[in-house]
């Protein structure tokens, strides 16, 4: 799809600890509109909505919380160990974030805005939103530092982090289909730089 109203919808890509938050950061100090993905599914989720209860019907009571609401944590478990449980999420979880992100943008394009940033790491030019968004950043990092980087941020050792990573592999192939790809496996000021030149590129 192409610009809504001139509005340039942009997607930021990569695995756990590539620094894709970090980079969602960097547009907002620059007063850019910022969504992350992550945050917009779990509104999606909460109790007692449309897709809460598409969710129990298909994975059961148990993965509820004695409050009722839905335990992140058995969720993402279940679909970790389970490629086909995770294929069943997505189908009901994606469409209704495809539907949050068209109604984010024509929100910020009805207040004039030009540039529009979406976080996920699910982004990929394969699905919906992905096809719906104009251009996908990729933040590519090496495998051995992102497992440095998830063992001191969630105080995991080494192998453990690896071991997760690997749980993302389905996810790699998304630099290949990325429109630009930024390496960040330096300093937090090094990929600030890379991504200056990014807005730099995209005119903005």
């Amino acid at each position: 799809m192409k610009k809504l109203n001139d509005l340039l919808k942009i997607g930021v890509s990569g695995l756990m600890g590539s620094g894709k938050s970090e980079a969602l950061k960097f547009f907002k100090r620059k007063l850019i509109p910022t969504y992350d993905l992550d945050i917009e599914s779990k509104k999606l989720l909460k109790i007692n909505s449309r897709v809460y209860f598409k969710v129990i019907k298909k994975f059961g009571v148990g993965i509820l919380n004695k409050n009722k609401t839905i335990n992140k944590r058995k969720l993402r478990e279940l679909i970790f160990n389970n490629s086909t449980a995770r294929i069943q999420l997505n189908n009901i979880v994606h469409p209704e974030v495809l539907k949050r992100v068209v109604m984010i943008s024509k929100k910020e394009s009805k207040k004039k805005k030009t540039l529009i940033v979406f976080e996920g790491a699910l982004i990929s030019k394969e699905t919906d939103i992905g096809k719906f968004l104009n251009k996908i950043i990729f933040i590519h990092t090496p495998e051995k530092i992102l497992a440095k980087r998830i063992s001191k941020r969630d105080g995991l050792n080494f192998k453990d982090a690896l071991k997760l990573l690997k749980m993302q592999n389905n996810l790699k192939n998304n630099r290949k289909s990325a429109d630009i790809v930024v390496l960040n496996d330096e300093s937090i000021k090094n990929l600030h730089k890379q991504l200056n030149l990014v807005l730099d590129k995209l005119a903005y």
